[in-house]
């Protein structure tokens, strides 16, 4: 059978996604991702070049697809929510890798300044009177998408001792973060703007 390169760096690029999400860029380790490839050491250096690449290509292609799959609906920041938290229960590599990004080289990975700036030009020019300003409600909006993968897992069991990952439990908790959206969302009260 004759050798496959793109299969090859394929197989290298999805087991650097679960090594470098599992341990970061400082505690991944090439051999082990050369392993879980069925690779070499060698392959990995021919079409990475190094480590540092290697997590820069495997960063484009987790985030590439989280904004493929989960766009940012401007006009619908509640749906949005909603379908980022599923995203992130069903492929929670993609927010681990995105910690480490945070932690240990935020200058990689693609750069969504452009299509961000536009959609928050755009909250901003149709949001009502009164609306959080845009990269806030933005960011406080990602950060409940993110809260039930990063919560303790006690915590989340404390009230009842069951799995929080059940079904039923993770459709509770995707309604209280589209709820919570919508209630951001909303204009707030005059006198409640900037008087904190």
């Amino acid at each position: 059978m004759p050798y496959d390169s793109a299969a090859t760096r394929a197989k290298i690029l999805v087991a650097a996604i679960e090594e470098f999400s599992a341990y970061g860029f400082a505690g991944a380790r090439i051999e082990r991702i050369a392993e879980a490839a069925g690779a070499n050491k060698r392959s990995i250096y021919v079409y990475y070049t190094n480590k540092e690449l290697l997590f820069a290509a495997a960063l484009h292609r987790v985030i590439s697809e989280l904004n493929d799959a989960v766009p940012l609906t401007e006009d619908d920041l509640p749906g949005y929510a909603g379908r980022m938290f599923d995203y992130l229960t069903q492929r929670p590599a993609a927010l681990r890798m995105h910690l480490w990004r945070q932690m240990e080289r935020p200058e990689l990975g693609p750069d969504a300044a452009d299509v961000y700036n536009e959609k928050m030009a755009r909250m901003t020019a149709d949001s009502a009177a009164g609306q959080l300003p845009s990269t806030d409600l933005l960011v406080l909006i990602t950060g409940l998408t993110q809260s039930w993968v990063l919560a303790p897992r006690d915590l989340l069991t404390a009230v009842d001792g069951a799995d929080p990952y059940r079904p039923e439990r993770l459709a509770e908790h995707r309604a209280v973060i589209v709820e919570a959206a919508r209630r951001l969302c909303a204009p707030a009260p005059r006198d409640a703007v900037g008087s904190a």
